[in-house]
Formats: C-alpha cells, structure tokens, sequence
C-alpha cells in the first residue's frame, strides 16, 4: 500500500496541470450527478410542498361519501361521486333529463354547504354537472379558497 501512495506522489508531482485537471473534472461530475439527481430523480411527492398544512384541514374517505349520499338524495339527481385529489376536490353530478340547467346549478351550489369554512378556504372545488342523456347539457365549474361560491364556465 505504502509504494502504490508513492507511486501516486509521484505521479501527481510529474504531472501537476493534468492532476489540477483531472481533479476538477471530477469534483464538476460529482456537482453535475447532485444537481441531476436532486432535480429530476428527487423525492417520490408528486405535490411537493403544495400540500402542506393538508393534516390540519384532511377531508375523510367518509366524509366524502356523505356528501355523495347527500347529493344523490335530490330527486333531480341520478348520481354523484365525490372525490379527493390533492387538495381538489372533484364533484361529478349526473342529473335526470328533465333538470334544466339553472336548477343543476343550484344544487351545484348548495353542495358547498356540506364543507365548513375551514374546508372551504384550504381546498379547491371542481364541479363537472351532466345530464344523463348524451344530448344532454354539461357544464363545469370551479369554487376556490378565495372566491365565493362557484363560478361555471358558459353554457
């Protein structure tokens, strides 16, 4: 071990520029696989930091069921499914062929009562409101923590 460290001494002294060289081409490699790896391989959280304060505010797996359950108890609704993604929450709504939109879009509304306020201003709300004949209407619409309650695309 001892004449492979001299041998090595030696090498370096012999050839400084080329050591010089081939040191700082490695600590570049080590700060490029770093930089790469920080980036692109990172952690297994596709929402990064967007989640946080998530534990405070958590909507339950039955929590959304009720709602659906609630929904589905208007007689203008054929069904409902609530989900979680995030902090969006999805409601899909199918109605009878005889709801017009207006009404759709006031049982829309009154879903919002089901969440209370703290829900309310920490999750987003996407509404995707269709009647169940295909020549039916279908209508979207978004409630966020900042806006008072929901806004529908043109229908």
């Amino acid at each position: 071990m001892k004449s492979f460290l001299n041998w090595l001494k030696n090498l370096i002294f012999r050839h400084k520029l080329l050591s010089i060289i081939c040191f700082l081409a490695f600590v570049i490699i080590l700060i490029m696989l770093y930089v790469f790896f920080s980036l692109f391989v990172g952690g297994n959280d596709v929402y990064g930091n967007r989640l946080a304060g998530i534990k405070e505010v958590e909507l339950s797996n039955s929590k959304l069921k009720k709602v659906a359950t609630s929904i589905e108890k208007n007689g203008e609704v054929k069904s409902a499914d609530v989900h979680l993604k995030g902090k969006i929450v999805y409601l899909d709504i199918t109605f009878t062929n005889d709801t017009s939109k207006d009404e759709a879009k006031e049982i829309a509304k009154k879903t919002l009562d089901e969440f209370d306020k703290d829900e309310k201003s920490f999750y987003d709300f996407e509404y995707i409101l269709t009647q169940e004949d295909l020549a039916g209407f279908k209508i979207t619409g978004t409630s966020g923590p900042k806006t008072e309650g929901i806004s529908f695309i043109k229908s």
